[in-house]
């Protein structure tokens, strides 16, 4: 697994993607915050998964969706 994180501004939210910290589970976590409050998170198996998943999510919570 990469050990590396990931970082995008999509809209007006803060996408932030990393390894998963449990050594167990492979995979990556991720999190959608605006103005300093983390509104959705959950885990992908890859990067790209992650960064589709925040940005659905993003699109969910606006009036994108």
């Amino acid at each position: 697994m990469q050990a590396t994180t990931y970082e995008e501004d999509y809209f007006d939210f803060h996408i932030y993607i990393e390894p998963n910290p449990d050594n167990y589970n492979e995979g990556f976590t991720w999190s959608i915050c605006k103005d300093e409050i983390e509104w959705e998170s959950n885990l992908e198996f890859s990067i790209e998964d992650a960064l589709k998943a925040a940005k659905k999510a993003i699109e969910r919570n606006t009036i994108l969706g």
